[in-house]
């Protein structure tokens, strides 16, 4: 919606009414009620990567050294991907649910490419209505993005931590080479080869924060428009040493908005940031919208516990603990980082910012279709 479409009266901010008619003409206010269960299965939890922010990690990597110690490895097995397809259905059946959503996880992922599309194809008879991986792209070559895409997969998500320079000091591999011509090369193929559609996470840190429009560039090139969206999203420091100093601030709102606008103009879209409560993992309590599956069959709330025994819930066969056992270990995404502003701050940030990616997208496609006609 345009800003024209809000007053504002005594710091009171109101829709004015042709507005609201709009919204509530198209059944803006009428609450919805989600008849999919989403989960997220990690394939395997080793990693190819060394990134020594991840929260996976289970210290920093030793001086000299690209490898921080990580999680326990567990790798999915075909019997746990049939396990993990019938308890689905049992909580489908269970809740009164019509469809799943299957998001492929790790680790990475693709060190276990048979077991992501044996689980795609394992939820096909479930009516899987949506089919997502998060990748780091190292690995994924043209061939199997079409094998990937063949078996049910729709889109990819690959984080990126800056352009070339800084993105290959960053997100190096265990033996410390960087990644990101092997990334591009294998998006720009698989975009041709496939239908796929393309999601980059940008991470930001005082590390990168500068320069970053090569890399949108970059990935406007590689990419044909309409298929891909990004997201900026500021690093976490999850506990053990990793500092990011840039916060919620007006000058870091300032480059937000103008890197979407340069990703906008090269056809890219901007998604608005969304609440917590939003999560289908864990905003909802006992698994009822959705599991987080890791690759041994333990049940999580949130893909930053998963693979830490201390954080289990449950188990595919078994179902989920009662909730007084589960209680304690039922957190979400944000539970251990450091914040980087208050809440006020981190608001009147996500507000501008979106905003303003709305209006420009916005008036992009109305620029578009205007030239259409």
């Amino acid at each position: 919606m345009p800003l024209a479409a809000v007053t504002e009266e005594a710091g009171v901010r109101t829709l004015v009414p042709e507005a609201y008619t709009a919204l509530k003409d198209q059944q803006f206010f009428k609450p919805t009620q989600s008849t999919c269960y989403a989960i997220t299965v990690l394939t395997a939890t080793a990693c190819n990567l060394g990134c020594s922010y991840c929260f996976q990690n289970l210290g920093l990597p030793a001086e000299g050294s690209y490898a921080p110690p990580r999680i326990r490895t567990a790798v999915l097995t075909s019997d746990l991907v049939d396990k993990i397809a019938a308890f689905v259905e049992r909580q489908m059946r269970r809740f009164a649910l019509t469809e799943s959503s299957l998001l492929l996880f790790g680790g990475e992922p693709l060190l276990n490419p048979l077991g992501a599309m044996q689980m795609l194809r394992a939820l096909q008879p479930l009516n899987m209505v949506s089919a997502e991986i998060i990748t780091n792209g190292v690995l994924l070559t043209p061939p199997l993005a079409a094998k990937l895409a063949a078996a049910g997969l729709r889109r990819v998500q690959i984080t990126f931590d800056g352009a070339r320079p800084d993105h290959d000091r960053i997100r190096v591999t265990r033996n410390g080479r960087g990644t990101y011509d092997a990334i591009l090369r294998n998006i720009a193929a698989a975009a041709q080869d496939t239908d796929l559609t393309w999601h980059f996470r940008v991470n930001i840190s005082h590390h990168n924060v500068e320069g970053l429009e090569d890399l949108v560039d970059d990935l406007g090139r590689a990419m044909p428009p309409g298929r891909a969206s990004l997201h900026l999203a500021l690093i976490d420091d999850v506990g053990f040493g990793y500092v990011n100093n840039v916060g919620y601030t007006a000058r870091v709102a300032d480059r937000f908005i103008a890197l979407h606008n340069r990703a906008i103009e090269h056809g890219m879209t901007i998604p608005v940031s969304k609440p917590l409560t939003a999560c289908p993992y864990c905003s909802v309590f006992g698994g009822d919208a959705g599991a987080v599956i890791n690759a041994d069959g333990q049940l999580y709330s949130c893909w930053k516990t998963a693979g830490r025994d201390e954080w289990s819930v449950g188990d595919i066969t078994s179902g989920y603990l009662p909730p007084d056992k589960i209680r304690p270990r039922w957190v979400a995404c944000g539970y251990d980082i450091k914040s980087h502003g208050t809440s006020e701050q981190a608001r009147a940030f996500f507000d501008r910012v979106d905003a303003a990616a709305l209006d420009s997208m916005y008036a992009r496609r109305s620029a578009c279709l205007g030239a259409k006609s």
